[in-house]
């Protein structure tokens, strides 16, 4: 009986020993037999637009030898000059204060042995930054303003307003300069590009506002010259291709 028991064993352990051996001989399936293949391919676009709008930042700097002369001064000049906006048809929803400022002014002489500072007067200034689609009739506006009083006039910048259906348009030019370039590389390795495996926008400047920081108001009849030109929209994307 014991032999049975013994005989039985090594059969059992036999039997083990072999399913072991055929399960780590068998041949494993190669990861790679299912993996697509795929080509990456960046695309870029540009587009360019004639801008609607315009900002601009006028303002009015004024001095006294005290601060409420300076106040005073600033007050006047101010309330002129906005009169001679809104009649020029800027709305006061248009309109928006982007600086105020009341400062002293300060010379240094010298007594002795030491510079000393002493207070000569006080400035005011108080700027506002307007919005205009008028862009035809702009140097009729600064040169109007002007005479108003506005010694300030910087900031001007020009941008499209409504900006959606052109950075769409720039998307799908992105996306073709990829997928040419995709099948560029695919016929290059006699391949071709059976579909799009994944998409993404990757980088996107907006429309920058074209910005003229220096200009100068005509002292004559004729309007301050101002050509908003262009203005530009760039968009990228990455796109994943499969092919075959």
């Amino acid at each position: 009986m014991k032999h049975w028991y013994k005989y039985g064993s090594i059969i059992v352990i036999s039997l083990v020993v072999v399913l072991f051996v055929g399960i780590m001989g068998a041949p494993i399936p190669a990861q790679t037999a299912g993996v697509e293949k795929i080509i990456t391919s960046y695309g870029e676009a540009e587009i360019s637009a004639t801008p609607d709008q315009a900002h601009i930042t006028f303002g009015v700097e004024a001095e006294a030898s005290t601060a409420q002369g300076a106040l005073e001064a600033n007050a006047d000049k101010m309330t002129k000059m906005l009169s001679s906006l809104k009649e020029e048809g800027i709305p006061d929803s248009a309109i928006r204060t982007s600086g105020f400022s009341l400062y002293p002014n300060y010379e240094y002489i010298r007594e002795g042995n030491k510079e000393v500072r002493r207070l000569t007067g006080y400035r005011v200034n108080n700027n506002v930054n307007i919005q205009t689609k008028d862009l035809e009739n702009l140097g009729q506006l600064i040169d109007c303003t002007v005479k108003a009083g506005a010694n300030v006039v910087s900031g001007i910048s020009f941008s499209v307003q409504n900006t959606e259906k052109l950075e769409l348009e720039a998307l799908e030019l992105a996306v073709k300069h990829a997928r040419n370039k995709a099948e560029a590389l695919a016929r290059a390795a006699s391949s071709n590009i059976t579909g799009i495996v994944a998409i993404e926008e990757v980088a996107s400047s907006g429309f920058e506002p074209l910005r003229m920081e220096k200009f100068k108001a005509a002292e004559d009849a004729a309007n301050t010259p101002i050509e908003p030109g262009q203005v530009q929209l760039t968009n990228r994307v990455k796109v994943i291709f499969s092919y075959n």
